[in-house]
């Protein structure tokens, strides 16, 4: 009579073995997870900065069409633009130079927009102006 003898399989994972990698994921994870909200400041500044430029293309382009926009700071004159203005004449008269930025998101565009001696609205990418508007 043979005896057949059977061979053990160990190929399975030990619970030990489990703990390991369950451990380094959450070392892992406590690591990375706090980075996570340095790309949602990044990310807020990039759109903060294209609304900026959004609100000076039609600030810009309305004075090239002869619109008289407000004087004053820069909430005052950026007020101006989200709600809208028409040229007074010309060509462009029927048009209305207008930014699409929401209101919830212009007082973050103040610090990349200032305001020159002769009371016109400008860029600045470093983000410098008052963070105020005023």
């Amino acid at each position: 009579m043979k005896i057949s003898q059977q061979v053990r399989s160990d190929s399975g994972v030990t619970l030990a073995e489990l703990l390991v990698v369950i451990l380094i994921l959450g070392i892992l994870g406590t690591i990375v997870v706090p980075n996570m909200g340095f790309l949602t400041v990044e990310a807020d500044k990039v759109k903060d900065k294209r609304n900026a430029q959004n609100i000076m293309l039609a600030y810009s382009t309305g004075v090239a069409a002869g619109v008289s926009w407000p004087a004053g700071d820069v909430a005052t004159q950026v007020a101006a633009v989200i709600v809208g203005r028409k040229p007074a004449g010309g060509p462009m008269a029927r048009m209305t130079f207008q930014s699409a930025v929401g209101v919830d998101d212009v007082a973050a565009t103040y610090q990349y927009i200032g305001v020159r001696s002769t009371g016109e609205l400008y860029f600045d990418s470093t983000g410098g102006q008052s963070t105020s508007g005023h």
